[in-house]
C-alpha cells in the first residue's frame, strides 16, 4: 500500500515537472536582447523649473554688469 502511494507521488511530480518545463518553453522572454533606449521621460518639473530660474538669474546678472548696474566700472 505504502509503494502505491509513493508511485503516485512521483507520477504528481513528474507530471509537475512537465507542464513546469512545457510553461517555461512557452514563456516569451522578458528581457530584450541587445541595446534598448532607456526609459526616460525628461527632466521632472521641480528640476526644469530651477534650471529655468538659474538660466534667468544667469542673464539678469549678466546684462545687470554689462550695464553697469552695480557700478562697478563706473568713474
Amino acid at each position: 500500500m505504502d509503494n502505491n502511494n509513493n508511485q503516485t507521488d512521483k507520477d504528481r511530480e513528474q507530471e509537475y515537472m512537465k507542464t513546469s518545463e512545457q510553461e517555461l518553453n512557452n514563456k516569451p522572454p522578458t528581457e530584450k536582447k541587445g541595446l534598448e533606449e532607456p526609459k526616460k521621460t525628461g527632466y521632472p518639473p521641480l528640476q526644469l523649473g530651477l534650471i529655468v530660474f538659474g538660466i534667468a538669474v544667469l542673464v539678469i546678472v549678466g546684462f545687470a554688469i554689462g550695464f553697469d548696474w552695480f557700478g562697478l566700472f563706473g568713474n
